[in-house]
């Protein structure tokens, strides 16, 4: 054990098939024992989540599974999927909008956070997601392909937000939009009169 290490492991789904089907290999079980060897080691341990369309409709089911059978982890990470690589490769079969899975994104997210787990949302932009759990997004892609798009130009959200993967740029969500302060809609809807 070390105490500055953190072990980040991914898992993407509840149900066996489903997570070896996703990684193309039967590691379901496997991870699961990993884990929990880790564990017994006292050894700090994150779980990564990828939500693409393969996997954001039992965002729920998994942090409940998450719960229950990891009340050890240390974080939890819900991330946005960076559309490079094997992504790229297989982009219409992994590819949704962000904002349509926010549903399940909030309601997994908050399931685990009001039961005092660390949970965070990696590589998303706050303008998409509720209010409710822009609070768990954190700052996480790198400065090096970090960029911002013109829509977030004047956003007072800017510096909190994680903004885009430069892949993304060609590849976002169609609900991309600057927030701005309530006086700012208000003068700007006046000179539109």
């Amino acid at each position: 054990m070390h105490h500055d290490l953190q072990i980040d492991v991914p898992i993407f789904s509840d149900i066996d098939t489903e997570h070896n089907r996703i990684v193309g290999a039967k590691t379901f079980y496997k991870t699961i024992e990993g884990l929990y060897n880790l564990a017994k080691f006292r050894q700090k341990i994150g779980l990564r989540i990828v939500v693409h369309k393969q996997t954001y409709k039992r965002l729920p089911q998994l942090a409940e599974f998450i719960y229950r059978n990891f009340p050890f982890v240390s974080h939890v990470a819900f991330m946005q999927m960076e559309t490079v690589g094997l992504a790229q490769n297989n982009i219409d079969e992994l590819w949704i909008d962000p904002y349509d899975y926010n549903t399940e994104l909030e309601e997994a997210v908050l399931n685990l956070a009001r039961r005092n787990m660390n949970v965070s949302i990696y590589n998303s932009q706050l303008c998409i997601l509720p209010e409710s759990i822009r609070n768990y997004a954190k700052q996480s892609i790198s400065d090096w392909k970090n960029i911002y798009l013109p829509e977030c130009d004047g956003c007072e959200l800017i510096k909190e937000c994680a903004g885009f993967f430069a892949s993304a740029e060609n590849k976002h969500s169609e609900h991309i939009c600057r927030i701005v302060p309530c006086r700012q809609l208000q003068v700007e809807a006046a000179t539109n009169v």
